[in-house]
Order: C-alpha cells, then sequence, then structure tokens
C-alpha cells in the first residue's frame, strides 16, 4: 500500500507481519530500506534498486561482511563431522513441516550447516505467519513430496555460490562505479537454486502453478538481461498442485526476491555461527577470522519506530475497503488509463495482461490487492474478488 514519501508497505493478513519500504540516501548513493516486522520485532535492511523495461528490482546489499579468512573457513570442510542440536523439537513450526524436512544428522562443513539454518528459518517465518491468522494441522508427507537429501546437497551447493556472491559484493561496496550493476540472476556466474519465501504463482504454459515457503527451484537457462520471465524446474514442493519435476515460468522479480531471502538469512546464518564458534560441537574460528566489517552506510540503517502501527494500519484501511457484495464484471474506470473488462474469477496474470503492473500492492497471503489509478482489485486465492 503507498503512503507519501516513496513509502510502500507490505502485510500479512495481521499486520504482524510485513515491512515497510521507503528511499534511503547514504554517502551519495540511493537506497532501498526495509523494515521488517515478525511478531513485534523490527529490523532493517537495505537494498539497491536497478530497474530495466520498467521493473523495479532490489538487489539485498549487506551492511557488513566478513573478513576474508572467514570465508575461506566457511568454505573448508571441517576436520571431522560434528553433531549439533537445533532445538527445533520443540518448536510448533518443526512439527507441522517436520515430514517435508529433516536436518542433516551430522555436518561435514559449514555449508551443509547454513543450508540447514536456511531452510529451517524459512519455514519457521512461513509458519509463524501462516498461524498467526488460524493454527493449522500437521501436514502429511510421504517420499514423493519431502525434500531429498539431493536437494539439501544441492542448496548447499547453492550457500557456497552465495558466499562468492558476498565477496563479489563486498568488492563491489568498495568500487561506487558498481552500483548500476544488474542482478546476479542475470549472469551465468549467478544463482541458480532459489528457495521459495513467500506465496506466488508460476505457470506451466496457460496452467497455474501455485509456489510456498519452502519449495525449490532450479533454474533451467540464465534469463535475458531484463526478461521479464524465468523458466525454472521445481526440485521440491510443498504442495500438490506442483510437483517435483515440473517445469515452469515465474517472473524474474521473483526470482530476486528469493535471492535477497536467500543471501540475507544466510547472512544471518554466518552470525549465528561466528557466535556459536567453539560451543555444541561448532570448531573454533582462528583469531583473524573473527568479527566483521560494516560498510561506510552501516550507520544510516535504523528500523522504522513505526514500522508496526504502519502495517498495522494498513491492514484496517485494507480490510474497511472491501465490500460485502463481490460484483461482477466491472468496467475499469477511463481514469486507470485503460478501457479493459476486468471480471470476477480472472488471475493475476489476466489482470496485469490487461492493465499492466499496478503502482503498488499489499500482500495480505492468500489476499492480495492490487491498486492503480482510481482503480483497487482485490484478489484472493489468486483470483479477482472485487472490482472498485
Amino acid at each position: 500500500m503507498a503512503r507519501p514519501g516513496g513509502r510502500t508497505i507490505f502485510a500479512n493478513a495481521t499486520g504482524r507481519s510485513g515491512y515497510l519500504q521507503r528511499p534511503l540516501q547514504s554517502h551519495g548513493r540511493s537506497f532501498i530500506q526495509r523494515t521488517y516486522v515478525h511478531n513485534g520485532v523490527s529490523h532493517a535492511q537495505i537494498y539497491r534498486p536497478w530497474s530495466h523495461s520498467g521493473r523495479e528490482y532490489n538487489i539485498y546489499t549487506p551492511s557488513h561482511y566478513y573478513r576474508p579468512s572467514f570465508y575461506s573457513w566457511a568454505y573448508t570442510p571441517w576436520s571431522r563431522p560434528i553433531h549439533y542440536s537445533w532445538g527445533w523439537n520443540a518448536r510448533p513450526w518443526y512439527g507441522h513441516y517436520g515430514g517435508y524436512f529433516t536436518p542433516y544428522s551430522t555436518y561435514v562443513s559449514p555449508s551443509f550447516w547454513l543450508a540447514d539454518f536456511l531452510i529451517g528459518t524459512t519455514l519457521e517465518v512461513a509458519y509463524l505467519a501462516q498461524n498467526a491468522t488460524a493454527g493449522a494441522p500437521p501436514v502429511i508427507y510421504n517420499s514423493t513430496t519431502a525434500m531429498t537429501p539431493e536437494v539439501k546437497g544441492i542448496i548447499a551447493d547453492e550457500v557456497r555460490r552465495q558466499m562468492d556472491q558476498a565477496q563479489a559484493d563486498q568488492a563491489a561496496a568498495q568500487d561506487s562505479g558498481q552500483a548500476a550493476a544488474a542482478p546476479a540472476i542475470f549472469s551465468d556466474r549467478g544463482p541458480r537454486v532459489f528457495l521459495v519465501s513467500g506465496s506466488l504463482m508460476g505457470y506451466a504454459g496457460n496452467q497455474e502453478c501455485p509456489l510456498v515457503d519452502g519449495d525449490v527451484l532450479q533454474l533451467a537457462a540464465t534469463p535475458a538481461m531484463g526478461a521479464e520471465w524465468a523458466d525454472v524446474k521445481v526440485l521440491s514442493s510443498r504442495g500438490s498442485s506442483c510437483p517435483r519435476g515440473t517445469f515452469i515460468s515465474v517472473r524474474t522479480t521473483d526470482l530476486q526476491e528469493m535471492q535477497n531471502h536467500m543471501q540475507a538469512t544466510i547472512d544471518k546464518g554466518m552470525a549465528k555461527l561466528q557466535a556459536d564458534q567453539g560451543k555444541d560441537g561448532i570448531p573454533a574460528l582462528p583469531p583473524q577470522a573473527l568479527g566483521t566489517v560494516n560498510t561506510p552506510y552501516a550507520s544510516d540503517i535504523r528500523p522504522d519506530a513505526n514500522a508496526q502501527s504502519e502495517l498495522a494500519g494498513a491492514v484496517k484501511e485494507a480490510n474497511r475497503s472491501e465490500l460485502d457484495i463481490i460484483r461482477e464484471g466491472v468496467q475499469a474506470p477511463a481514469g486507470s488509463g485503460s478501457g479493459a473488462t476486468i471480471s470476477l474469477g480472472m488471475s493475476v496474470a489476466e489482470v496485469e495482461s490487461a492493465l499492466g503492473r499496478p503502482a503498488s500492492t499489499v500482500d495480505l497471503g492468500s489476499k492480495q490487492i492490487f491498486v492503480y489509478k482510481d482503480l483497487k482489485i482485490t484478489f484472493l486465492n489468486g483470483r479477482v474478488s472485487d472490482v472498485q
């Protein structure tokens, strides 16, 4: 939902999870800051904006980097496998998704540990966002739907690739001339595997393919620079609508958000590795590998104090806009810039084909609201349920 000053709000149905996005100027460079809120706790992250063909990409930008010797330590297998207790058994999310994801019993290197941290964190955040509105019974998975050890190994390989990307970003951060570089998803050296971090829609031809948190996608081919769509293969899926082995198309803007999530979560995992080194079975770090180096703009990144209240207010405003009676076949007003007819039951893709990308969106989980000039369209489970 758009707000003055270039601010945009993305919230779940309760307003307790989501983020407030706004422009940020620091050391002569333009960034996007997002203040994320999860269960009342706020933290801020920044992104480097990049645009192509009318599409906006926000690229995760770390506020600090690790020392070269720490990256070397993180790449190197440990001298012997370690046992590590995550303490997840007592957490509700693990019982809910436990049949889909099983952590390794031992770890031979940091990349496998980080892979489990990445998957577990993603599923926990998904559970908390879902459970905030309604408790859900455990999901039953079997050998055909659970995440396989092979897929987890592919994710661990991607973690190593992401650490390489972090080092490349560190070099770019020291060169202001790299500020306009394209997202890594358009590079042959970029990410190849993505962990879905939010409900979104893929397409197999004309057939919709819903994706949810924890699904795993593999890039089939590097998309052309600025392309709207990318072809991917589903490696693992929690749902039945888009089973493993399916080839689908997803938006490159969605791929970038998955990449952002993976890099930010791996960054948090590396911080936890540093904090836990020498404890719980994790080998001790050499002294020269300890600590981080802040970027010049780290001191300008502060969570917005009003983010929680703005998220809650946006949800109330969105809910007030809902009509009790759904109108079929509503004609788009002239002010919307289109004479297209938007009808009940149309998909997100059909609406965007008729009207283009919205000026802003509100994500309430199963409900989404697209805001155009003088026109507001509400989707329920990916289909138009109301037009105003």
